[in-house]
């Protein structure tokens, strides 16, 4: 007898549940970028379709200096990211020496903050009246070179993101079988080709997956880019289709929509071939089998690699120790004076408006919002298979690897009308934090339900539970630390959001992040680094009730 699949949908929820995932990506996720795709498609001086805009873009210098700034700088960020973060997590999994705890600590503290951020220290510090290139200047006579241009974006962008290199090689390493590095050692090599040639090649999945996320990252950067590029001065891709797009009813109209669609098509071509050479590349090991500890280095070895490490680790936190401290300095123009004060607070809480409690508003809604579909979506795409399952996990990661930038203009253009009409509101600063960041919660909750053995459910089902029912009761509880791990991931995330966001807000709806960037980008040196100083309190607070609850060890700790 043939089944009726309504029926068999009727008595199965997960399959509304997945159903109604895939309609809310395709509307929020999928239709802005095919409203902008279809935008760069439109003719500038007709109503005809064509590559009339693409032709433009490519056959104009100022275009393609942008999509090689933008290339150059994610490159150079993400080979110098490479250069921190492999080699400390080398050192961080395979040995242990004095002072590993606070030199973890000091990595995890990089990851609390917005990039831009970082960026704005680097101009406290070695901006044209930045305190070092001052104090070279009139106390040495050395003119320093600017951190202004592609030098600096990189410099800042690697410094921002070497965490994330850092977390993702520890893990593959982590799951390395130490037998093939012992057998090399055992054969005569030195520790340095051991690590060259059998410890890197069996870590490369890892090393080349964030490698990918460092440059993507780079890529939809707006903040830094805008900061160090001083604008039009060093224009790349995310800061072209930002003002491309504020001056949209000017003489180009449809540049904007070109540009993101460039853009985007960079992040899903890398993703892609990404996803070939993975599939190319298959190494197999005993990763199951009991893993010896950490060797712990003794005497001038442990010195000396505590002493380089925490060389490396301090440059990397030289930003956020410079944008807390120089908020409680003085400042007069764009220079600090070394006079303590409160003022620069004074000043910030008089100019906040609702920004605070946009951000905490906002950023609660989106993650409560995120906790709950993002476990049920990963819950489903783990534990169903079929073309419902693998389309919901398709269409719920493309924001992942779309700028947030371009996000945030197909938002723009397509809910600024009927049927749905959201621009301008706060609707559509919660719904944008919510698609860019769900990913997040939904990679990090199927992690766990991999691992979940699939008797426990059938038990409950056997028992008379409803299947909701029983996920709630069993399934969450065990899905637990993935849960915390992806939400404190997507907290920080949303909480410190940029990209999407500026070209979203209103004067009613400015977040704590847009007003410590526009405070930044005009000069007022002291009120950015109170509102900055702000941003990093309230996620270092966050991070730490996490943590100390024991909800992200798995994410943000190293065994």
């Amino acid at each position: 007898m043939r089944r009726n699949p309504v029926a068999a949908a009727l008595r199965d929820p997960w399959t509304f549940i997945g159903l109604a995932g895939i309609a809310f990506a395709a509307v929020f996720a999928v239709v802005p970028l095919l409203a902008l795709f279809a935008q760069s498609l439109q003719g500038q001086d007709c109503d005809c379709i064509g590559l009339e805009n693409f032709e433009t873009f490519f056959g104009s210098r100022y275009f393609r200096r942008a999509l090689f700034n933008s290339l150059n700088v994610a490159t150079a960020a993400t080979v110098l990211s490479l250069a921190i973060g492999v080699p400390l997590a080398i050192l961080f999994t395979r040995f242990r020496f004095p002072g590993r705890p606070v030199l973890m600590t000091m990595i995890v503290m990089c990851m609390l903050s917005p990039p831009f951020i970082g960026a704005y220290a680097w101009v406290i510090l070695f901006g044209r009246g930045g305190m070092v290139t001052l104090f070279a200047r009139d106390a040495l006579g050395i003119e320093l070179p600017t951190i202004y241009g592609p030098a600096g974006i990189s410099i800042a962008s690697a410094f921002s993101h070497y965490p994330v290199v850092f977390f993702v090689v520890s893990g593959a390493l982590q799951r390395i079988d130490r037998s093939f590095e012992e057998a090399a050692s055992s054969l005569g090599r030195r520790p340095a080709m051991v690590v060259a040639t059998v410890t890197l090649p069996l870590a490369l999945p890892g090393v080349a997956t964030s490698a990918l996320l460092v440059f993507l990252s780079t890529l939809a950067d707006f903040g830094t880019a805008n900061i160090l590029g001083e604008g039009e001065r060093y224009p790349v891709l995310a800061t072209l289709a930002y003002s491309l797009y504020l001056n949209e009813i000017g003489s180009e109209p449809g540049m904007a929509a070109t540009t993101s669609v460039v853009l985007v098509t960079i992040a899903l071509g890398l993703v892609l071939l990404m996803r070939l050479a993975s599939d190319r590349r298959s190494v197999v090991g005993d990763a199951a089998a009991q893993q010896p500890p950490p060797a712990r280095l003794a005497g001038w070895r442990a010195a000396s690699c505590a002493g380089a490490t925490f060389l490396v680790v301090a440059a990397a936190s030289l930003p956020l120790v410079v944008v807390c401290v120089s908020s409680f300095l003085d400042a007069r123009g764009a220079v600090f004076q070394a006079d303590f004060t409160l003022e620069n607070y004074q000043k910030a809480f008089a100019l906040i408006g609702d920004a605070l409690w946009n951000s905490v508003l906002y950023a609660t809604a989106a993650l409560f919002a995120i906790v709950v579909m993002g476990s049920a979506f990963g819950y489903y795409v783990s534990r169903y298979g079929g073309p419902l399952s693998r389309t919901l996990d398709l269409v719920a990661m493309i924001p992942f690897v779309v700028p947030g930038t371009v996000l945030g203009i197909g938002y723009a253009s397509v809910f600024n009308g009927p049927p749905i009409y959201i621009t301008g509101t706060a609707w559509i600063i919660v719904i944008v934090y919510i698609v860019r960041r769900m990913p997040y919660l939904t990679r990090a909750a199927s992690s766990v339900v991999y691992q979940i053995d699939r008797g426990l459910e059938e038990a409950s089902l056997n028992l008379g539970a409803p299947p909701l029912a029983g996920f709630r009761r069993i399934m969450v509880p065990l899905m637990r630390p993935g849960i915390m791990a992806g939400m404190t991931i997507a907290w920080l995330e949303v909480f410190n959001e940029l990209s999407a966001s500026i070209v979203l807000y209103t004067g009613a709806t400015r977040t704590l992040p847009i007003a410590a960037y526009q405070q930044a980008f005009n000069g007022d040196i002291g009120i950015a680094a109170a509102y900055a100083t702000m941003l990093v309190a309230i996620t270092a607070a966050t991070l730490a009730a996490v943590i100390r609850l024991g909800g992200a060890e798995q994410t943000l700790a190293i065994k």
